[in-house]
């Protein structure tokens, strides 16, 4: 494998890893914080758990990273041989789609609720928070499964670290 490629899948893998790391994190500890408070509390709670914090000072680095990282090894993975080529290339191909999912619905989604969520009525703030917290357990299936993929190629890949010697 060339240099160039090897690189571009440890960054994905790296990157991707970070990704999914964090936003299991989010899931798990920082949304649970506020999709259990009451509707005319959440935007409150999502201030308070530093929710709104991440969405302005890590996602908007992270995130794009990773996509162009995808978009990148779509390349790479496209032309690769052996069988490595099918695993990275379901990795790159499932982060592109992860992005496409999240810059085209979830990011606009919470964008607009916490922009107007304020002013909506008790039942539409808890129908959404309950839509968009259950979504995401799809979207993190499916950067997990783009995580695994990419640690499958890399593993395929025969590009292993070697000790560094005396």
């Amino acid at each position: 494998m060339t240099r160039a490629r090897a690189i571009a899948l440890w960054l994905l893998v790296i990157f991707v890893g970070i990704q999914f790391g964090a936003g299991w994190y989010e899931k798990v500890i920082v949304v649970h914080l506020w999709e259990q408070v009451p509707p005319a509390d959440t935007l409150a709670a999502m201030t308070d758990s530093g929710f709104e914090r991440a969405g302005k000072a890590f996602w908007p680095f992270v995130s794009p990273l990773v996509a162009l990282l995808a978009l990148v090894n779509i390349g790479f993975a496209w032309r690769a041989p052996g069988p490595m080529r099918r695993w990275w290339l379901a990795a790159a191909l499932l982060m592109t789609t992860y992005a496409l999912v999240s810059y085209g619905w979830f990011v606009p989604q919470m964008v607009l609720f916490q922009r107007d969520g304020a002013g909506w009525d008790p039942d539409r703030a808890a129908s959404f928070v309950e839509l968009w917290t259950s979504a995401n357990y799809a979207r993190m299936a499916l950067g997990g499964a783009g995580w695994l993929c990419a640690l499958r190629a890399l593993s395929l890949s025969g590009d292993r670290a070697r000790p560094v010697a005396d």
